[in-house]
């Protein structure tokens, strides 16, 4: 089938994406019983999700080449804002909103450092590992969001929707895709919080100039801890 359009492709890639964050943890519950001979089956959990973060990972730079090579389209970077530095409003407006969100978690989990949180009062060395599993297989998935985020936001802005350059309508899509997916698999322990701050994500892409490098960190940063 022939692209006719970028907003066309940006759509597709759009989906791509999403589908690959359903299917690829699936295909990881099929190759991790592999490895059950390591901990007689007790870090089955870890290796689901480090073979998930690897494929994620194999299918990013396979759609990046090809992407590169047959479409001569980037989905990593966005040459426009690239080495591009912000004023210093927009530093400091990032790092309020980045602060708030911070808090906002905080405040839910008692201040408790959230990795430690996550892990709860009581874990042995398997479930650390498997704890260490979601933590690798959540930082590919930030990748995914922020490559979501550019094609989405761009094919609302081709579309010619009204203020698309303002509003963060990719971050809404993801609200109502990934973090309605996330809400009913139970992904975070914090489910409606993250499910809202798909949003952010989608603002923080807008405020950092579209730089996808910035944003990925902020959503790293925010979804992490």
């Amino acid at each position: 089938m022939k692209i006719k359009s970028n907003k066309y492709l940006d759509l597709i890639t759009y989906m791509v994406c999403f589908l690959l964050i359903i299917i690829t943890p699936f295909l990881a519950r099929l190759t991790a019983p592999l490895l059950d001979w390591v901990g007689y089956g007790a870090m089955r959990n870890f290796f689901n999700e480090l073979f998930t973060g690897i494929f994620w990972v194999i299918e990013i730079i396979v759609m990046s080449v090809s992407y590169k090579k047959k479409l001569n389209q980037t989905i990593m970077s966005n040459k426009e804002t690239k080495g591009q530095e912000l004023p210093y409003k927009r530093i400091a407006m990032i790092s309020v909103v980045t602060a708030l969100c911070i808090l906002v978690i905080s405040a839910q989990i008692r201040f408790n450092v959230k990795p430690f949180y996550d892990l709860g009062e009581k874990f042995n060395g398997y479930e650390l590992m498997n704890h260490i599993g979601i933590f690798i297989r959540n930082i590919i998935k930030c990748v995914w969001i922020v490559i979501m985020i550019k094609a989405m936001q761009s094919f609302f802005e081709q579309l010619g929707v009204k203020k698309a350059d303002k509003m963060p309508y990719a971050g809404i899509i993801l609200m109502l895709t990934v973090g309605v997916y996330d809400l009913i698999i139970g992904a975070n322990n914090l489910a409606v919080t993250y499910l809202f701050l798909y949003v952010i994500y989608g603002w923080l892409y807008l405020l950092t100039d579209r730089s996808m490098m910035k944003t990925y960190l902020l959503v790293m940063f925010i979804f992490l801890f």
